[in-house]
C-alpha cells in the first residue's frame, strides 16, 4: 500500500480560480437578467440623433453660441487655423504678423469669439 499525504482536496490556487469563475459568471449572470434599456433614449453616453425626437428637439433650441462655438472650434489650433484662412493674407505673413498678438488671440478664444469678429479685433491692432 502506498503512502497516504495528510491533505487531499484543492490547492489553494485552484480555489482561488474556482471561487473567481463563480464571481464572473454571478456578474454575467446578473447583467443578463437585468431589463434591456431601449436604444433610444436620453443619456450622455449615448449620441444625441439616437435620443427620442423630443429630447433631441429640446437639446438643439436649448444650445447657447458658446456651445455651438466649442462644437466647431474645439481647440485653440483648430479656431486659429480658421482665422488665418478667413484673413485671406498669407499664412507665413499672418503667423509673423501674430506671433506678437498670441496672448490677444489667446484672450480671444477664450471669450469664445468667431473668426469673422477676431480679424476685426486683428485689424484694429493693425495685423494687415
Amino acid at each position: 500500500m502506498g503512502k497516504k499525504s495528510a491533505y487531499s482536496g484543492e490547492s489553494a490556487k485552484d480555489r482561488s480560480i474556482n471561487i473567481m469563475d463563480k464571481f464572473i459568471t454571478r456578474n454575467d449572470n446578473k447583467k443578463k437578467s437585468q431589463p434591456r434599456l431601449p436604444e433610444r433614449r436620453k443619456d450622455p453616453n449615448i449620441p444625441v440623433n439616437l435620443w427620442p425626437l423630443k429630447d433631441q428637439l429640446e437639446y438643439w433650441e436649448s444650445r447657447t453660441d458658446a456651445d455651438r462655438f466649442v462644437e466647431e472650434y474645439h481647440s485653440y489650433s483648430t479656431w486659429y487655423e480658421a482665422v488665418k484662412s478667413q484673413s485671406g493674407v498669407y499664412p507665413r505673413t499672418f503667423i509673423d504678423f501674430t506671433n506678437k498678438l498670441k496672448p490677444a488671440l489667446q484672450e480671444m478664444y477664450a471669450r469664445k469669439m468667431y473668426p469673422k469678429d477676431a480679424l476685426y479685433e486683428l485689424r484694429k491692432l493693425g495685423v494687415y
